[in-house]
């Protein structure tokens, strides 16, 4: 889908420029929710746990966009992102804990230029994470291990411009991740992931 935007992006005649038009490269920040949806059966039993790991993030992101016709914006972006929630909880079955640690992803951007200086945008991509779990289940079932997961990631968001240069950024994004399972002695613990978080940026454009 990346690809496919700056393929767009080639392709398109050349326009007056945008202050959104060219190569970026930022920071951002912000807080999140991952919930690693662990669905364990050992022995018979049966428990689906729905308790979330939240905790701040920040990271680092850098791409590429172009106003192609009439406002609308095109672009690719990719990032890496590292995480600070912990969260250890339990039902009837064991104790679980789920840290997420970073994820990298890139994702194409669509948006329009509202304003001059504010760009709304919608983004699809890829996400990668990797996240550190630890289970003590029923029947001395215990596993510590670093899992790594692929999804889909949705967001929106928007990007204001303090000068020629420098903008500032809000969004909100929601990632689906393929699900993971482990056997167990007499069982097997799934987990199905999902993410959302909330983040502001600063970058520069160049």
């Amino acid at each position: 889908m990346a690809a496919s935007a700056l393929v767009a992006i080639a392709a398109t005649p050349a326009l007056a420029q945008s202050t959104f038009d060219g190569g970026y490269a930022g920071v951002n920040a912000g807080y999140d929710w991952f919930n690693a949806h662990p669905r364990a059966k050992v022995a018979g039993q049966q428990s689906t746990p729905d308790k979330q790991t939240e905790g701040f993030n920040g990271g680092l992101f850098a791409g590429y966009g172009q106003t192609v016709y009439d406002n609308i914006y095109v672009g690719a972006e990719g990032e890496v992102n590292f995480y600070t929630g912990d969260q250890t909880y339990g039902d009837v079955l064991g104790r679980y804990r789920v840290q997420p640690d970073y994820s990298a992803g890139i994702s194409a951007r669509l948006g329009y230029v509202v304003q001059p200086d504010l760009l709304l945008f919608g983004r699809v991509g890829w996400q990668h994470t990797a996240v550190d779990m630890e289970s003590t289940l029923a029947g001395g079932n215990f596993r510590q291990y670093s899992q790594e997961y692929d999804g889909v990631k949705y967001g929106v968001g928007a990007d204001y411009a303090i000068d020629q240069h420098l903008f500032t950024r809000i969004e909100y994004n929601y990632t689906d991740y393929s699900h993971s399972s482990r056997q167990l002695t007499g069982g097997e613990l799934r987990t199905v992931p999902d993410e959302s978080q909330v983040r502001v940026g600063l970058g520069l454009r160049f």
